[in-house]
């Protein structure tokens, strides 16, 4: 199966998955993707009524989790920045998926165990983008570290954000 094909079918407005190398990726639902793929059907929408109507709808939120962990894996253990900004944007489309599905209980848990992971991109995002991209991922990130330390009131999310907030003051130009 043309596993980077057939995320591209799910998300094909994430163009930057196009940089990502799959050949590790080993998601959920092979078979599932692969008839995606294969309907020519594109677009998260049409993924989950494919999925509802084939496995059922929570496939939807397995095969986000399991590609943002895949991509997490990726930064982590290669190093990868090509992965950083796609990261981001799975992490939100998957809380879009979430929320609106009412799976809020499954959103905490995804926040408690990456937001740690999102806040050590943002040093890189502010050396590798220009000033504004930078800023915006770096409101992003510190939107989702907020909402961590005030969900979790814990010291470590409160020091994330300590630390977030701390490295887009720092990022040149209007804030």
């Amino acid at each position: 199966m043309e596993v980077k094909e057939a995320i591209m079918a799910i998300l094909p407005e994430l163009e930057e998955l196009e940089d990502v190398d799959f050949r590790q990726f080993s998601p959920p639902y092979p078979n599932l993707l692969k008839a995606f793929l294969e309907s020519g059907k594109k677009g998260l929408p049409e993924f989950e009524r494919f999925a509802g109507e084939t496995v059922g709808r929570e496939a939807v939120a397995q095969v986000l989790l399991s590609l943002l962990q895949y991509l997490l894996i990726r930064y982590r253990r290669f190093n990868e920045y090509n992965v950083v900004k796609p990261t981001i944007k799975v992490l939100l489309t998957l809380k879009g998926w979430l929320l609106e599905n009412g799976f809020e209980r499954e959103w905490e848990k995804v926040l408690g165990s990456f937001a740690g992971y999102i806040v050590s991109m943002l040093p890189l995002i502010v050396e590798n983008e220009d000033p504004e991209t930078a800023r915006a991922y770096g409101s992003l990130i510190e939107s989702l570290t907020e909402e961590a330390s005030e969900r979790f009131n814990d010291e470590y999310y409160d020091e994330l954000l300590e630390k977030t907030r701390e490295i887009v003051g720092k990022i040149p130009g209007e804030p």
